[in-house]
């Protein structure tokens, strides 16, 4: 078993659905998974992952980083990192907060939201996986979001009847049903990481350089968490209490690049699955990289990927995968 396999089972994952959601178009919730959300299910977890898995219709996700996905019927997305985040029919629409939509018809039954404005219909269960211990290089190293989109996985249909037999079954106070959405819940995070770290192996480089060397793993975590900051060398040496030089030496040693070069390809590969995962504008998407210009971020991009952004994108969505 490899690092990154050994770590994830230590995590000791535990995880829940809490709600079902129905909503219809225009509509835009604010959501967070808090602490006392994982109390009934659990004791109150050092670390949480949220999940959501779109049963029907469409929408999109959006943090406050600016980050955002169109998902779809099938799509299960993942926040290793448990961000708030808004889920809407539209941008443009003024989120009001999930908490107070939440209803539950009686003790047994799942807790649910049924909210919008009437139009185009969208379904979601929503779930986490909480954690007692905390593995701050392994999350650090991920992405905000992890999608699984439905056209990427043969299991798409079997996890969502899966879901919905589970839940039937709490909803009837079958305890054995509780640990097998849990086990599922962990194994659907366990391929979500497995496929993020087999695509972009130098992330999977660094968190296991990050669990290697702490001080290190703490640079990681800060320029992964904070990516779009104004970073230089100097300011991530004095954060981890390290002089300039030996922060550099120790870093280039432990990741084979410096740690503005670093953090630069991996600017552009949060910029790729921006690309990938919305139909957001090339020049937005140049703009909240850290570019100040699309001509620059263009360069940038075709020195990493070997073709503008414009045209990888169209490439993807063709089907070319080389």
């Amino acid at each position: 078993m490899d690092t990154i396999s050994d770590v994830l089972q230590s995590m000791r994952l535990t995880g829940a659905v809490f709600l079902e959601a129905h909503f219809t178009a225009p509509w835009s919730i604010k959501a967070h998974v808090s602490p006392d959300d994982c109390t009934p299910f659990m004791p109150m977890p050092r670390q949480i992952i949220a999940y959501h898995l779109i049963t029907a219709g469409r929408c999109m996700l959006l943090l406050d980083s600016g980050t955002s996905t169109d998902l779809k019927h099938g799509d299960l997305v993942i926040l290793p990192r448990n961000n708030p985040h808004i889920l809407a029919s539209a941008a443009t629409i003024p989120p009001v907060s999930a908490e107070g939509l939440i209803r539950q018809d009686g003790d047994s039954s799942m807790a649910h939201i049924t909210y919008g404005g009437g139009g185009a219909s969208t379904q979601m269960i929503c779930g986490f996986l909480g954690s007692a211990t905390e593995n701050l290089a392994l999350t650090g190293m991920l992405p905000e979001i992890l999608k699984l989109g439905a056209d990427d996985w043969t299991a798409a249909s079997w996890v969502e009847s899966t879901f919905r037999f589970a839940i039937q079954e709490s909803n009837n106070r079958h305890a054995d049903s509780s640990a097998a959405l849990s086990r599922m819940a962990e194994l659907l995070f366990f391929e979500a990481v497995r496929r993020y770290f087999a695509l972009h192996p130098e992330s999977r480089t660094a968190a296991v350089a990050g669990m290697h060397d702490l001080l290190i793993g703490r640079a990681l975590v800060l320029m992964h968490k904070r990516m779009y900051e104004h970073w230089t060398t100097e300011s991530l040496a004095r954060q981890i209490g390290l002089c300039r030089s030996s922060f550099a030496e120790r870093f280039t040693r432990a990741l084979g690049e410096p740690p503005m070069r670093y953090l630069a390809h991996r600017r552009l590969e949060q910029a790729s699955l921006r690309l990938l995962q919305s139909s957001v504008a090339i020049a937005r998407v140049a703009y909240e990289s850290g570019y100040e210009s699309e001509a620059a971020f263009n360069r940038a991009f075709r020195r990493m990927y070997g073709a503008p952004p414009a045209a990888w994108r169209r490439s993807k969505a063709s089907g070319d995968q080389h």
